[in-house]
């Protein structure tokens, strides 16, 4: 049992690893509206975060509440936020219901088909990327616990005090 936890937690880290300091891929979702939303018209104007969740991941929906917090102390400075909904046909109709109630101010976007998600490399929802000016990812980090928001408004912050 120890021998698979310990792989799972080094494929986990070769991942991240594998992540951090190659470009973004670009990818066209889907907004609430049915708009679609390119990443690569966004490279250039700011820094990019992206927080791939779903409605029925318990992780996720406590993170949303910290994100939420950020982004109003961060979207004024350039940043851009991006929620990318993984729900499935079966559960996307909750997605704009549960935006709304929570009155989260993110652009979300639909993934369906988790095609980007796996483009990022995704298994496991929450799953957080930030993008710098340069389109290049800087931070990646897989699942939520309580205190890791603050890492992720640390890394925002080093990134705008860098450009």
């Amino acid at each position: 049992m120890k021998t698979i936890y310990l792989s799972m937690l080094l494929l986990l880290f070769t991942l991240t690893a594998f992540s951090q300091g190659r470009m973004a891929p670009d990818f066209v979702l889907p907004d609430l509206d049915g708009q679609n939303y390119q990443l690569s018209e966004q490279i250039g104007k700011g820094p990019v975060f992206i927080n791939f969740w779903a409605t029925w991941c318990i992780p996720c929906r406590s993170e949303m509440k910290k994100l939420k917090k950020i982004y109003k102390k961060y979207h004024k400075q350039g940043v851009t936020f991006l929620a990318i909904s993984i729900d499935d046909p079966k559960t996307m109709g909750k997605v704009k219901s549960f935006v709304n109630t929570n009155r989260y101010p993110f652009k979300v976007l639909l993934d369906t088909n988790n095609d980007v998600f796996k483009l990022y490399q995704g298994t496991n929802p929450p799953l957080s990327i930030l993008i710098d000016n340069d389109g290049q990812i800087v931070y990646t980090h897989t699942g939520y616990r309580k205190g890791d928001e603050k890492k992720v408004e640390q890394k925002i912050a080093e990134l705008l005090n860098e450009e």
